[in-house]
């Protein structure tokens, strides 16, 4: 059963532990676009580690991102021709679902788009070094800055989402209706069109719980074979389709993520000190798509970074 109202409590954690962990992806990104994200992760104070998936980057960028002890691991993929995918889709129709599970999951980052391919890198990552961390963030780039710590708050057990503004759902935003139509069909947005939207750009857990999420999500993925960009698709179909047993929600301006693009900019209000603030006047750790706010955006990166 998942918890809608997650209580929120930030807290002092300037002795963060070395186990957690920030993961995701940059790319074709130049350092002015990378800068926000890395110089207010470092500012806030985050002790943890960083790994980041990396492709068409100049060597500026990767040696900024280095200075900021974050670890590249190259994600360079070939992008199959839509015949050959359909091809070895019919070599796999015909090979035991164990071995046809491996070749999917191989070969869907060659066809999908690079905002579904991530969660395959992130599964491998994950796999390959669970033991290390005891928390994993998942989270984008681009549009996402730092006021705290993303951790500096009581992590609940297992799995934790971040919604959107209530004023949208998933059946009336245009970009999460196309997503979850080309992912699974008019029958699943129907069935979930009602539902609010969870976005797919924020996601932290126990690293149990985050390894279980990839796992749906991979094999979610595998079985749509879309081209396209449907990753709010298959992260809001997982979670109210295939809820884990320890889901906790997040709403905006209540908890360590805001996600903001659908915020009314009267919202969107600064204190003194250009922060912006939970209801309860708590700071927000992580704001997600501070960009679309390019009214107060110059105050935020000044204050952050």
């Amino acid at each position: 059963m998942a918890a809608w109202h997650v209580k929120f409590s930030a807290f002092d954690m300037s002795g963060s532990d070395p186990k957690k962990l920030v993961l995701g992806l940059v790319s074709n990104m130049t350092l002015e676009k990378a800068q926000p994200f890395f110089l207010s992760l470092e500012k806030s104070g985050y002790r943890g580690e960083i790994c980041m998936a990396v492709s068409g980057l100049d060597a500026a960028t990767q040696a900024f991102l280095r200075a900021r002890r974050v670890q590249l691991i190259p994600y360079e993929r070939e992008r199959l021709k839509p015949r050959w995918t359909r091809a070895l889709r019919w070599l796999a129709a015909i090979m035991p679902p164990g071995q046809r599970r491996i070749m999917e999951s191989r070969l869907a980052p060659a066809y999908i788009h690079p905002h579904c391919s991530r969660y395959f890198f992130y599964q491998s990552y994950i796999e390959s070094c669970s033991a290390a961390y005891s928390h994993v963030f998942l989270t984008d780039v681009r549009d996402m800055i730092f006021q705290a710590d993303p951790f500096a708050f009581e992590v609940p057990d297992g799995l934790s989402v971040f919604l959107a503004d209530r004023s949208k759902t998933i059946g009336t935003c245009d970009f999460n209706t196309s997503s979850m139509r080309r992912g699974f069909g008019e029958r699943a947005l129907q069935a979930w069109r009602d539902k609010p939207i969870a976005c797919a750009g924020t996601t932290l857990g126990t690293t149990e719980a985050i390894r279980d999420y990839l796992e749906k999500v991979t094999r979610l993925l595998c079985g749509t074979k879309q081209r396209e960009s449907i990753d709010q698709g298959v992260h809001n179909y997982s979670i109210h389709q295939y809820p884990p047993a320890k889901l906790n929600v997040f709403e905006n301006f209540s908890g360590p993520v805001l996600t903001m693009a659908h915020i009314p900019p009267a919202r969107i209000q600064l204190d003194g000190q250009n922060r912006l603030l939970n209801t309860d006047g708590s700071v927000i750790n992580t704001l997600h798509q501070y960009d679309r706010h390019t009214h107060v955006m110059d105050k935020l990166l000044k204050a952050v970074t």
